[in-house]
């Protein structure tokens, strides 16, 4: 089969970039061809092309006969739409918070919706335009992300992974692993050291804390998995917690009790190496792309044609919703740049409520002072005092000499 995937941009690491390049890389190795059409490029893209992946940034490069368009957000998907008008769209919903993730609602548009947890699934339900809903897990590749060695006891080192932990929740992680006396490393876009591929810090870690895609790589390297993020906490994730969590793609939002201070605390002592094992064993029998793809076969190739669309200026409604995205962005960088001066705003005002007793006593401690100079002075001024002075200089300066 031909097909072709649309990212609109391939920059930054990030769940939905990963699962585009997961899916390319198996398809090839499947036999069909692959290509990924992406707007903008970057180190997303640079990491495809080292894995040998066919990239396009304009659609003359793409192949002239498609069997299969397959895009990751709705830009994309008019992009595709418009380019290859007969070809099945397979719309791959990532997320149910943002816009962006949103089918385009033509009647007739998509041919089927793919999600890869139920919390997704549930919003494509309720979409106003209905179409064949396929629900996979999300994909790991277990052969490229394995462990490297057992988990220590006690844990030496947490790591905090992920692009959106800061802030007072990441404090959480650090105040209760210090009481541990457990290193904890952060990497992620809000520390300024994102990492591509991430198998070998995972594997330098004996906890990994995060969410998402975080938490499958994590568990396919054989660590323990803790469920953690700015988004909702759920904790462990465990042979009995395991089922519930994936149906919420590991986000932390199955609404369990907040993890507070003491809570992370408690849970660091349920820590036990043998968590490593159980959780490769379970990516490996529910989360593999060789299967997860196999089933991508399967539904690409029952899906019939599609019918044109007709005089839909789909091209202008894949520029509108470029530009709502881009203006979205925005906001999200403004809001982010808010947050951060509260916080330190708020680190500046803890700092002056520490100082403001030590700044009462100001004019206490010069009394003090003023006091302390003026008996010194007196005391130098008697003639005891003085006479000690003079005889001791000769010695001072014998010492001097001494040391040369």
């Amino acid at each position: 089969m031909e097909i072709v995937l649309g990212m609109y941009r391939l920059g930054d690491p990030g769940g939905s970039e990963h699962y585009t390049l997961i899916v390319a890389e198996q398809l090839e190795r499947l036999g069909h061809s692959a290509t990924i059409l992406t707007d903008e490029t970057g180190p997303m893209a640079d990491l495809a092309r080292s894995r040998g992946l066919q990239l396009a940034t304009r659609e003359d490069e793409l192949p002239a006969d498609v069997d299969v368009v397959f895009p990751q957000e709705s830009i994309s998907a008019y992009r595709l739409a418009a380019a290859f008008p007969t070809a099945p769209l397979v719309y791959s919903i990532h997320a149910a918070d943002y816009d962006l993730s949103v089918p385009p609602q033509l009647p007739g548009l998509v041919s089927a919706y793919v999600t890869t947890h139920d919390r997704v699934a549930r919003r494509a339900r309720a979409l106003a335009v209905k179409a064949e809903l396929v629900r996979l897990r999300q994909p790991v590749d277990i052969a490229r992300f394995t462990p490297r060695g057992s988990l220590r006891e006690p844990p030496r080192r947490v790591l905090a992974l992920g692009n959106y932990l800061s802030g007072d929740r990441a404090r959480v992680i650090d105040d209760a692993c210090g009481r541990a006396g457990i290193e904890v490393v952060h990497v992620g876009a809000q520390h300024g050291n994102q990492v591509l591929e991430t198998d070998r810090i995972l594997n330098d870690a004996d906890i990994v804390v995060g969410k998402a895609r975080v938490v499958l790589e994590a568990m396919a390297c054989g660590r323990a998995a803790y469920v953690y993020d700015v988004f909702g906490s759920d904790g462990w994730v465990t042979r009995e917690s395991y089922a519930r969590l994936e149906a919420d793609g590991f986000s932390g939002q199955r609404g369990s009790p907040p993890v507070t201070l003491d809570r992370f605390i408690t849970d660091l002592g349920l820590y036990r190496p043998d968590m490593g094992a159980a959780n490769r064993e379970l990516a490996i029998t529910n989360h593999n792309a060789h299967r997860h793809v196999a089933e991508l076969v399967e539904l690409f190739e029952r899906l019939a044609p599609r019918r044109p669309a007709g005089q839909t200026p789909l091209r202008e409604l894949g520029r509108l919703v470029r530009v709502q995205w881009q203006t979205e962005e925005r906001a999200q960088l403004l809001a982010a740049e808010a947050r951060s001066v509260r916080d330190d705003h708020e680190r500046l005002r803890r700092r002056v409520e520490e100082l403001e007793p030590i700044a009462a006593r100001v004019p206490e401690l010069e009394q003090s002072l003023a006091e302390i100079h003026g008996e010194f002075r007196e005391l130098r001024s008697q003639r005891r005092v003085r006479l000690g002075l003079a005889l001791a200089r000769p010695l001072d300066f014998l010492r001097r000499l001494l040391r040369r």
